[in-house]
Order: C-alpha cells, then structure tokens, then sequence
C-alpha cells in the first residue's frame, strides 16, 4: 500500500504545487488525515504525537523554548535552533500571573523542561499550554540538548483527541516534490501505528497549500 500512497501523494502534491495564484507570502503546505472506525470518547483512543519530518519545513523552523537549571540553562544558550531559554527565577514569576503565561504559551511551538522543573513549569504554564493545545516535555536524562532542539526545530505535532482527523505542516510550496511526499509519508505512517486497525482506519487524506482549496489523495486504484 504504501508504494501506491507514495505515488500518489506525489500526483496530489504535484497538482496543489501548480496553482499559479500568486500570494504575497510562502505558503504552508498542509496535510489532513480524517479517520474513521474508532471511538474518541475512549482516552485509549485519543492521541497526541510529535512526528521528526524528515526534510524540515523549509525554512519554518518551530520556534523552542527550553525551561531549565542552571547548567543545562548555560549550554542551551549557545544553541542556535533554541529561541529562549528561561530559568527558575523567571517561571516563578509567571506562577499566577496569567497574561504572562499566555503570551509566552502562544510565543514558542516547544517547550522542553529540565526534569527538575516539571512540576513548577506545569502550575506556571500549564493552563496556558493546555488551552493552546501544547505541554511542557520534559528532556530525557542524558540527552544531547544539541540533538534535541535539532529535532524539534523540524518536528510538528497531531493531536487527535476531539475531532477524528489529524492536521499538521508538512513543508512549504518552494519545497520539492519528493521531499514533500517523504515528510507526508513520514506523518501517515505515525498516525497509522497509533490506530487500532492502522491504515484501515483512514478514511482519506488530502493535501493543500495555506490558502487553497485541498486535493484528495487516491487512497486505492
């Protein structure tokens, strides 16, 4: 199946790439599963999934924020993809102060926290987050925060948790064909593995530039 999927992904693709309506801005390339057959009022079902693209996002980068102590505070200030770094005198200001939260929430796509931060990151920002469809995730011990931040300056995130469909980013229209398929195929296949009867589950897919209209993928011939 998935050699059919990748062929015709590129067809779908290669169709929403021609549009020659002309924008003043680059527009997103988006991609949207809608599945059926599972019951969403069952948590087992519901789902939230980061998903590493392959090829980025063409220019997109997810903007990070890292909460952390003091030494992995130093380290990560010298990162280029990490866009803020925040330390525990900072969170503690935003404890009640709800405007604050709010705006830092709609500011950055990911926030990656120290462990030892968790718990004060989540009665700071963890309204703010939650409202916004975002959460602090913590930092593995012993990870490489170089390679972390790499990863999610090129990661986009599916939450399927109220409505049967799952809807992200998948590059941008100056992007190539085939880099484009991968990155799609890339979210496909993680959005099958959490499904119950994985790729039978998806009733379609389509795909779309930011503002036209979408592209159904042939999902069979």
């Amino acid at each position: 199946m998935l050699r059919t999927l990748e062929a015709n992904l590129a067809k779908a693709i290669e169709e929403v790439k021609k549009s020659t309506r002309t924008r003043k801005f680059k527009q997103s390339i988006e991609l949207m599963i809608n599945i059926e057959g599972i019951d969403l009022k069952k948590p087992e079902n519901r789902f939230v999934e980061d998903i590493e693209l392959p090829h980025g996002l063409g220019g997109k980068k997810r903007k990070i924020c890292v909460i952390a102590t003091p030494a992995l505070a130093s380290e990560a200030k010298k990162i280029p993809e990490i866009d803020r770094v925040i330390e525990r005198d900072e969170l503690e200001a935003l404890v009640g102060n709800k405007r604050a939260a709010k705006k830092l929430a709609s500011q950055y796509d990911y926030f990656l926290v120290d462990p030892p931060l968790m718990g004060l990151t989540a009665k700071a920002l963890g309204a703010a987050l939650g409202g916004r469809g975002k959460r602090p995730i913590p930092i593995p011990p012993g990870a490489n925060i170089v390679d972390l931040a790499k990863r999610y300056s090129k990661t986009v995130t599916v939450n399927v948790r109220k409505n049967p469909q799952a809807m992200c980013m998948i590059g941008v229209e100056t992007m190539d064909e085939k880099s484009l398929v991968e990155n799609a195929l890339a979210v496909i296949s993680k959005v099958a593995d959490r499904l119950e009867k994985h790729f039978d589950n998806i009733k379609s897919i389509y795909v779309k530039k930011t503002m036209d209209k979408p592209v159904k993928v042939v999902l069979e011939e």
